[in-house]
């Protein structure tokens, strides 16, 4: 999922600041489809309409986007580390948790306002957040701990035909899922991804193995990977559907029609992700300030995005699609149990202030105007939600800067107490 900024103090390579740019971009479009779309209103299926699955394959392909992201933060991770001889962990894990906590603070003073003040849209934080909620933030320090002092040393000890062989023998062990069966029993699977990604990252840096591929090569391999994904998709609509109509019960819901079955561990999201890595590793941009500058805060915008604040947030009345004029009749809801499920019921009245969880409604929006309205929906509420974090990046750094003068002196007699 989130990778600090390579710490260097050579010029950054906006290309890699940009590929961190665009995989966050990514991530927040898979959670938009993880936490914020209603399953239960595409999935709404009877013999007289059939099934309502007619726009849901770019959705799917949005849904893949995290995927791709995830695996590519760790790759840079190993691409960038990989030949340093000694990894400094106490410095991006102090400004790992130095961001969490800032966020953690800022949220639950802005979510005690927002129920404070009685705004349209409530909500709530937990400070547990930053140890339960955000569980990358561990397991990212815990990967750089395990790289410094065993996966470094051993990778940087083979040679290139060993190398390889450690990197395909893993991948090929972790593609068979009952290896993936005993890992997660072990609670070790996360470790095992990890180690297996990292080290081809560390291989894509020492070896560059695709340098002479060419470019139209990578792009129709890109390509057909989207498809399989699509094709996969339409075939697993198929089985839901098939499962529906044998149900006794015809105006019922089938279970999240989405399908995750190309997986973070599938060889073939491993593939595409080194595909893209490496076509950002062939753009010739230099060094762009305001890439970089907007690079430093990933970090925050994934907190923001998936903290409790963000996810948990209520609307009374009207959905904000509704309010943006967007959709071409009110808002609605759609009953998911009891005796009234499958029911739409239309928020007619805003000053009900009737609590909906789905307040960003993408679901109506795809289903009301259309799947180019709703692309243009979630990539604007994508591009909004990336600048609300850059934009509380901006604040923590200027509370850490505050900070740093208000107690530069104990910060510097800390310092030399445990350094010196």
């Amino acid at each position: 999922m989130i990778i600090l900024n390579e710490i260097t103090r050579k010029q950054r390579q906006s290309n890699f600041e940009l590929l961190r740019i665009i995989a966050m971009m990514g991530i927040i479009l898979y959670h938009l489809v993880l936490h914020h779309i209603n399953y239960d209103r595409f999935a709404l299926i009877t013999t007289e309409r059939g099934p309502n699955f007619w726009h849901l394959d770019i959705i799917q392909i949005f849904y893949t986007f995290g995927q791709i992201a995830n695996t590519i933060f760790i790759l840079i991770t190993g691409y960038f580390l990989i030949d340093k001889k000694d990894i400094n962990v106490i410095k991006p894990a102090g400004k790992l948790l130095n961001r969490t906590y800032m966020t953690v603070f800022i949220l639950l003073g802005l979510a005690y306002l927002f129920n404070r003040f009685q705004y349209p849209i409530k909500t709530n934080m937990d400070i547990d957040m930053s140890l339960n909620g955000w569980w990358f933030i561990g397991y990212y320090i815990f990967v750089i701990v395990f790289a410094k002092y065993i996966l470094n040393p051993f990778l940087q000890r083979l040679r290139k035909k060993d190398f390889f062989g450690f990197v395909v023998i893993f991948i090929i062990l972790l593609g068979f899922m009952e290896i993936f069966d005993i890992l997660d029993n072990l609670n070790m699977e996360n470790l095992a991804i990890g180690i297996s990604v990292y080290s081809v990252g560390a291989y894509l840096r020492l070896y560059e193995p695709l340098s002479k591929v060419r470019t139209w090569t990578l792009l129709l391999f890109l390509t057909s990977f989207f498809v399989l994904e699509v094709i996969e998709y339409k075939v697993n609509t198929q089985r839901i559907t098939q499962v529906f109509f044998n149900q006794e019960s015809i105006d019922t819901f089938v279970n999240e029609p989405f399908t995750n079955t190309l997986w973070s561990s599938s060889v073939l999201f491993l593939l595409c992700s080194i595909v893209v890595f490496e076509l950002f590793r062939r753009l010739p941009i230099g060094s762009i300030r305001w890439v970089n500058w907007l690079s430093k805060s990933v970090f925050t915008v994934y907190l923001f995005h998936e903290s409790n604040f963000f996810r948990n947030l209520l609307v009374r009345g009207e959905t904000l699609p509704t309010r943006l004029g967007i959709l071409n009749k009110p808002a609605t809801i759609i009953v998911n149990s009891g005796e009234e499920k499958g029911l739409e019921v239309v928020l007619k009245d805003p000053e009900t202030w009737l609590e909906l969880p789905d307040f960003l409604n993408i679901s109506q929006v795809f289903q009301d105007r259309g799947a180019v309205v709703g692309t243009g929906y979630m990539l604007l509420l994508m591009v909004v939600i990336f600048l609300m974090g850059v934009l509380l990046d901006l604040v923590i750094r200027m509370l850490n800067g505050l900070l740093k003068k208000l107690f530069a002196t104990d910060i510097r007699n800390l310092r030399q107490q445990f350094y010196d």
